[in-house]
């Protein structure tokens, strides 16, 4: 997501996020007799106190391994450029028929192809990264406006629909609110903790730019299914670098904090989820991930919820529209 887009849809997607995330704590300000714009200050506040210790603590830390990660990418790409010769040349020793043999080549080439295009492209992802920093900036005053004037944006919206119709779409917007809220608040504290224990694992286990793939664990972990595994491949290949035993280690302890997170955090912190079957999961994904990106692998189950509530509510509706058309 580049150029203009990136500058208008970053923030915005992130002020969504955060708006969700403090909207239960700004209404219990305001049952508390504080004026919403007053809650909202305070908890800025906090939040804004927070951010200095990270900024002062992890920050530094995160941009000196990405750094230093940038650096070394055409070192470890000619690592594994090399271990791929290695391989061909043992598998060259076995007499094999000229078919698989070929097969072989072909896919070992198309291996390191794509292992360049994927290390270019995550160099191409932090500066794309960095470059989009400044539009983050933004994100605190859409986020105010948001949470300052949601009601506000409700009632705009409700007053486009006809009168018949607005208790209908009153009770849709709510539903997909509280259903988008309470699974996105959800995901960030379980991918927080998550991102958390893969981080202090590879700390005790001496693997390097631990707070950087702790991140891509945390950030990962928001796509159902695959995302354990998209997150373990760059600490799995990281450790490798270094021996296959600790590589090894990485993976156990992967699998480790993804039963926790699947036994333990998931069942305490969502309860019931949201009642998809794996299988239109797996294919909304697909989708999300074909059309939208990453981004599209991340917000492709809360929209699946969305559309879901939309077509319960309003397909009666939409029958009874019908139905009065056939009178006319």
């Amino acid at each position: 997501m580049g150029g203009i887009w990136g500058v208008i849809l970053t923030p915005l997607l992130f002020s969504v996020l955060l708006t969700y995330l403090l909207t239960p704590v700004i209404n219990y300000l305001e049952r508390q007799g504080l004026a919403r714009p007053v809650a909202i200050i305070i908890i800025y506040i906090f939040f804004l106190a927070l951010a200095v210790l990270f900024c002062l603590n992890l920050v530094p830390t995160l941009i000196g391994e990405l750094q230093e990660l940038i650096g070394v990418l055409p070192e470890y790409t000619e690592i594994f450029l090399e271990a791929f010769e290695r391989m061909e040349s043992e598998y060259e020793r076995f007499d094999l028929p000229q078919g698989i043999r070929q097969a072989v080549d072909e896919g070992i080439e198309e291996i390191q192809k794509d292992l360049v295009l994927f290390l270019e492209r995550l160099s191409q992802f932090f500066i794309s990264l960095f470059s989009q920093f400044l539009a983050l900036f933004l994100v605190p005053i859409v986020t105010f406006y948001f949470l300052k004037d949601a009601e506000t944006f409700k009632s705009n919206i409700l007053r486009l629909v006809p009168a018949h119709y607005r208790s209908t779409v009153r009770e849709t917007l709510g539903d997909i609110n509280k259903t988008v809220g309470l699974y996105l608040r959800g995901m960030v504290l379980v991918s927080g903790i998550v991102g958390a224990l893969v981080y202090l694992g590879l700390i005790i286990l001496g693997v390097e730019y631990a707070l950087f793939l702790g991140l891509i664990n945390a950030l990962t972990n928001f796509i159902p299914y695959f995302g354990p595994f998209l997150g373990s491949i760059p600490a799995i290949i990281i450790a490798l670098l270094h021996s296959s035993s600790l590589a090894w280690k990485v993976a156990l302890l992967i699998i480790l904090v993804q039963q926790v997170e699947s036994q333990l955090l998931a069942p305490q912190v969502f309860g019931k989820n949201l009642g998809f079957h794996p299988l239109t999961v797996i294919l909304a994904i697909l989708v999300g991930g074909k059309f939208f990106g990453f981004l599209g692998l991340i917000l492709s189950v809360p929209m699946l919820a969305i559309f879901r509530v939309v077509f319960r509510h309003l397909m009666p509706l939409f029958k009874e529209i019908y139905r009065e058309q056939r009178k006319k």
